[in-house]
Formats: C-alpha cells, structure tokens, sequence
C-alpha cells in the first residue's frame, strides 16, 4: 500500500485574527478522492497491507525542538504544562495494553459513564434524582479537573475505580468530559437556591479550565490530558471528540442560559478557544494532489496536521463518520466565511458522489464483499477510504489493512461500524444551509 503524503506549510499556531487564513496552509496530502462514484469494493483480490512506519507520532519534546523558532515559545509552555500535570499523577500505568493480533470470542465493546442523561425532558433536572447524579459527578471529577471513561454516577467514586491508566487523569473520548459539565450546568441552572450549587458550578468551572488548558496552540484537542504519549496526543476528531469539545465552547462563550453563570472572562476565553479550533479544523481538511478539499481524518498529527493511525485497528485514512460531524458542526456557524463555506462545499460534494446506493451492509456476512443489494436503502459509505486510491478499507488488530470486511476477524468485523449511513440526510441539511445563509 502506497500512502502519498506531500504537505504544504504547517500550521502550527493561529492567532485569533487567522481563522480563515489558517486555511490557506492547510494539509495537502494525496488523497485520490474523484468527483465521480467510487466502486464500494476493490477490484479482485488484494492482498492485506501493513501500516506505515510511523503511523503515529506522540507529541515530543525533540519534536518541538524541532519546529521553527518563532513557533516553538507557545508549544513548550504547553509541553511544561501538560509535563507538571503529569508528574503529579504517580503510580500510572501508561502503557498500551491493547491486543495485537486477532482475537477469538464475542466483539470487546467501548466503555462509556452511566447515569447521566443529558436528552431528559427539562422538568428532570430540577428533580432529586438529577441532583443526586449531580452530586456523584462531582465526586467523580478528576484531580485534574476533568472525568474518565466508565464512571457510575449511581454512586460516589471509591478508590478501586481509579485503574491508574492512562484514562485515569481525563479524557474526552466518548463524550466524557463534556457530558459531565454539561449535565452540571443544566442541573445548576434548574436548581437555584439550592446550597449544593456552588459546589456544582465550581466543579464546573474546574472542569471548563481543563478544557481550555487541554487545547494545542494550533486549537486541536488531544484525546487524553495532560499528554500520555502514542496515538492519544493526536488531534482527536474520532466519535466527534473535538466536535462535541467546540460546541460546547459555543454554548459557553454565548452565555447560553444555562451558561448564565459564568464570567465575562470565561466567555471570552471560551470564545477564543472555538476560533483556534474551527480554524484547526479547516486547517485539518485532506486535499487532493490538485487542492481540491476532501475530508478529514478520524485523527491528525498535533504539529503537521496529517491523518494518523490510532488503535491497532484504525489504519491512516480518510474517515467519512466524523467528516458528517464536522460538516454539520460547520453549518451551525451563524456567518460562514468563505472558508467555511469552502471546506462544507467540498466535504459534502465527495460525500454526494462517493455514496453507495441501493446497498446494504450485512454485519454477519463472512465471504464476498459484505454488501448486498437493497433498492431503496439508505445510502452508504465506507468508514475508512484509503489514502491515495479511495479504496474502502478495514484494519485487523495485527495491524493489517485489508481490502474486504470479510477479511476481519469475526470479532472485529461484528465489533466496528464499518460502513454507515451517517451522511444519508447530508443533502437535504446542505440545500436547507444554503437557502438558510444565502451569500
């Protein structure tokens, strides 16, 4: 396998008044994604591929060292800062421990928090219940300030829950994080007079400092801070990470009501914080060799902005799933610029012609391509594109890539949204965008 990755400019840090010239360095990779349909499967048979060497790259010291002089001052401050956090967590485990090879039996599946319920009807956050929740959230957080994966908020926090991984200090994977300080602020706005809402909203306010301290000068978030090392550092667009991170930066910096509460100087940092990260974001779109923007990678490299690797079974690529995510984040911004517009055009313009229609993907099919022909299903896409030849691919956890699902461990193929229709009602958002912000 042939990756072909040719980069224009870093970005490396972007000053408030650069959101729409950030674009202008944006990353320039060959990524062969045509304007016209791409055939859901390769033709015949192609053998399984390896990653890359260096398939991600953890943010380093050296590495900063590295950079030019003019952008290194902002990127050790974080470094120093992301190094003091570290230290004051001792005893963890920071190794990967994950499989590295294909494994038998029943698909290991994501860890979430339980206990939160952000979609209740508004009347449930002025209720006992929810406060009660309130009240164990608090005591989950972190000290750190943020939260971890697998919290119980049934229940107070003891010390067995703390596993001393490298999740254990905070993370924004699978929504944690800011699940937490959004269930807090709504739980605190419903429940004024109550003596508990200080502690609430100082727990809030912790919360949102970690946010703001977690974000790269160049306004990505990594998965996990303070850093941890390997694919963690990269800029985390996965499970719509960064996208939940900048929509609640919106809500902050907006003074929402449930936002109310919070300083003038929060706001504005807050404010701040979301441009940095929209212009990250744009900075972020995959090009074609002729400049042509495509879409993003489920993660990119902290300082060249390139698409990355992450789990062993999560291979470089162009990554349709989270591109939804970012698109549709971007047509909430109530003035687009014509950069924004741009990076929207031309996501939803590959996303339109690379659509696999009148097809089915059936999870349990173990030969052929895993696709049947359904007239009438909703269109569908690939998770992965590979970089280069557009192809549909699928990672095993040895770190192969291969060209058929069928090819994936029964574990694995029945384990991962492989293919999605996430993008089936892109269009009509899109028409309804346009006519809503006629230029």
């Amino acid at each position: 396998m042939t990756l072909q990755l040719s980069v224009r400019p870093r970005v490396l840090f972007i000053s408030l008044a650069a959101t729409v010239a950030a674009t202008l360095h944006a990353v320039e990779l060959a990524v062969d994604l045509p304007a016209q349909a791409v055939p859901p499967v390769a033709r015949g048979h192609t053998a399984p591929a390896s990653w890359p060497a260096n398939a991600f790259l953890p943010l380093t010291a050296d590495r900063i060292n590295a950079l030019p002089a003019v952008e290194q001052p902002a990127w050790r401050a974080y470094w120093a800062e992301s190094e003091r956090r570290i230290a004051q967590l001792k005893g963890r485990d920071l190794a990967d421990h994950s499989a590295t090879k294909p494994i038998a039996g029943a698909p290991i599946g994501a860890s979430y928090s339980r206990g939160v319920r952000l979609n209740a009807p508004a009347a449930y956050f002025a209720s006992p219940e929810a406060r009660a929740v309130a009240d164990h959230v608090v005591n989950w957080q972190t000290a750190m300030g943020a939260w971890t994966k697998s919290g119980d908020y049934t229940r107070d926090r003891v010390p067995a829950d703390d596993h001393h991984d490298v999740w254990s200090a905070g993370t924004f994977d699978n929504d944690s994080t800011i699940t937490e300080l959004r269930f807090l602020a709504r739980v605190a706005a419903a429940a004024e007079g109550d003596p508990r809402v200080n502690a609430w909203r100082t727990a809030f306010e912790r919360g949102l400092a970690y946010v703001l301290a977690a974000q790269y000068p160049n306004g990505g978030f990594p998965q996990i801070y303070p850093l941890v090392g390997g694919y963690h550092d990269a800029i985390t667009f996965n499970d719509d990470a960064m996208v939940h991170i900048l929509e609640f930066l919106r809500d902050v910096s907006q003074r929402r009501p449930e936002y109310a509460f919070v300083s003038g100087g929060e706001a504005t940092q807050a404010g701040r914080a979301l441009e940095r990260g929209i212009a990250c974001v744009l900075a972020a779109q995959l090009r074609t060799p002729a400049g042509q923007l495509t879409l993003w990678g489920q993660q990119h490299d902290p300082l060249t902005l390139q698409p990355c690797a992450a789990r062993n079974f999560e291979p470089i690529s162009g990554c349709t799933s989270e591109s939804t995510g970012l698109v549709q984040f971007l047509m909430t911004l109530p003035q687009p610029t014509p950069a924004v517009r741009s990076a929207i055009d031309s996501a939803v313009r590959w996303l339109h012609a690379t659509a696999i229609r009148d097809t089915a993907w059936d999870r349990k099919a173990d030969q052929g391509t895993g696709l049947v022909a359904r007239p009438g299903a909703p269109w569908l896409w690939a998770r992965f594109y590979e970089l280069g030849t557009s192809r549909p691919i699928f990672g095993e956890r040895d770190r192969t890539v291969h060209y058929a699902v069928t090819e994936l461990s029964a574990e694995r193929r029945l384990g991962y949204g492989w293919y999605n229709t996430r993008a089936a009602g892109l269009d009509a958002d899109y028409a309804a965008w346009q006519a809503r912000t006629k230029r």
